[in-house]
């Protein structure tokens, strides 16, 4: 990645994102991720769908006028 697609990332992240770790169990993981990849998502895509699953309050609700944007992820296709 060169200094400019990295500098723009960095910035998108700071603005629009927050992070927090997760743990599992050894082992967990690559069957969690081998899982999220059967069903066509991203790891962390399929774990933010879980949670707004459980937590309805996160999802924003849709204008009428305009039409939900299809995403596999939270985050840019370059951030995946």
């Amino acid at each position: 990645m060169n200094n400019g697609s990295q500098k723009a990332k960095d910035k998108y992240l700071k603005e629009k994102v927050d992070t927090f770790v997760l743990r599992v169990p050894k082992g967990e993981k690559e069957i969690i991720q081998k899982h999220a990849q059967s069903i066509g998502k991203s790891l962390n895509s399929y774990i933010v769908d879980l949670i707004k699953a459980d937590v309805p309050s996160l999802e924003t609700p849709v204008k009428k006028e305009e039409s939900a944007p299809v995403r596999r992820s939270s985050l840019p296709s370059f951030l995946d």
